[in-house]
């Protein structure tokens, strides 16, 4: 076995590192935990007082203590695209970027940031029918 001249031939490269942060903070805010423990379904289902038919849904409105499995994915990944839009929006600050690349960080963070407030906020409505209204 070669012996390691030093602990930098060992230690992960920082894309890898935040790649690992990225997947776990998906993974905890998707609430994969509670889903492995409370196994709830993919989707439920409402029936249509008209029709009969079951529509499927996909949030359970005024549950705050639970959810389906695609609501927790869908959350967990507007969560996580949030994140990446500030860590694009710190990347827009660098100064040895070329002005190009700090443009497109800049328009690429502020939509992904914008765009998970505001459907974060959007699910929230329709989690929690009612409130601030």
């Amino acid at each position: 076995m070669p012996r390691l001249s030093s602990l930098e031939e060992l230690r992960p490269s920082p894309m890898l590192i935040c790649a690992l942060v990225l997947v776990s903070y998906f993974f905890v805010t998707a609430g994969i935990a509670y889903d492995i423990i409370n196994e709830p379904p993919a989707v439920g289902g409402q029936t249509d007082p008209v029709t009969g038919a079951v529509k499927p849904m996909t949030f359970m409105p005024y549950r705050l203590n639970g959810q389906f499995i695609l609501e927790g994915l869908s959350g967990g990944f507007f969560y996580t695209l949030g994140g990446v839009g500030i860590i694009l929006l710190d990347l827009s600050r660098d100064k040895n970027q070329s002005v190009l690349f700090r443009n497109v960080y800049l328009g690429l963070g502020l939509a992904m940031t914008i765009l998970s407030y505001m459907v974060c906020m959007v699910f929230i409505r329709i989690k929690m029918p009612g409130y601030m209204r």
